[in-house]
């Protein structure tokens, strides 16, 4: 799935890209891409210009308006497991694809093999208000506000940095190398962590993200950024996906568990239980 460092860079390839242009044309070949219906979104949007490109967690706000930062109309953009956003002047479109969108002549595709993702035209509050259940941004909250969020919690650690009611943005790739980088085991409970050890964790939370941000996100399978390129941030990764293989930092096992349902990776010398 992708997390808060792929969306951001879609996100901001949008803006560069697409930002002040005229939505013309959207062609639509599963329905279900687009909610609550293509003929209501097109009677919406078609004709507005592009004047927004935000993102909050996982998610993508498009703000579109008939004049310059005039916005009239949000469209909420979520990749989920599969979603796939991107412009390719060769690109030849297989059966995934179930959204063309035409920006003044500019094709961008919305493809989405496992077809849970799509987007969404909002009919209310604007912006991150049309999503409650999403705390504030991970790269946003701030240290004292999280770890009143997190500080008494008796969950495992794993399992709350991925609740995105309390800060968005983080996902089972990321989660794995902040708690690494943070030396903490995925098991841990927070209510057993003294301040300055979660203090760590939101550090290096915020860190990991940053730098999966600068390197273009992580591709395993399905991720392109908006020119159809993967990411490469999987070369950076030291426990995700790297089981039985030797720690960069320590040479101790690379382990991995279930965690609230979710596999998690981790050094058994660097994290001890």
């Amino acid at each position: 799935m992708p997390e808060l460092p792929e969306v951001e860079n879609v996100a901001r390839a949008m803006s560069d890209a697409l930002l002040g242009k005229r939505l013309d044309g959207i062609r639509v070949t599963y329905a279900g891409a687009l909610k609550p219906t293509p003929r209501k979104v097109r009677s919406a949007l078609l004709g507005l210009r592009l004047n927004e490109v935000m993102r909050h967690g996982k998610y993508i706000f498009l703000g579109f308006g008939h004049d310059v930062d005039d916005v009239t109309a949000q469209l909420l953009l979520h990749l989920r497991m599969t979603g796939q956003v991107f412009v390719q002047s060769d690109y030849r479109p297989d059966k995934h694809v179930h959204l063309f969108f035409d920006f003044e002549g500019r094709v961008v595709f919305y493809r989405d093999i496992r077809k849970f993702g799509g987007f969404e035209l909002l009919d209310g509050a604007p912006g991150a208000a049309a999503i409650p259940h999403v705390g504030q941004d991970m790269l946003l909250i701030s240290r004292r506000d999280w770890l009143l969020k997190i500080g008494k919690r008796t969950a495992p650690i794993k399992v709350l940095l991925l609740n995105q009611g309390i800060a968005a943005g983080l996902g089972n790739i990321y989660a794995d190398e902040a708690l690494h980088r943070a030396g903490v085991h995925p098991l841990a409970r927070p209510v057993d962590l003294d301040v300055k050890t979660l203090a760590r964790v939101f550090r290096e939370s915020r860190r990991v993200l940053r730098q999966g941000i600068k390197h273009g996100g992580t591709t395993f399978q399905d991720f392109v950024d908006f020119t159809g390129k993967p990411g490469n941030f999987r070369d950076q990764l030291r426990v995700y996906g790297r089981t039985g293989e030797p720690c960069p930092v320590c040479s101790g096992k690379i382990v991995r568990l279930k965690v609230g349902g979710r596999s998690s990776h981790y050094c058994a010398v660097c994290q001890p239980e």
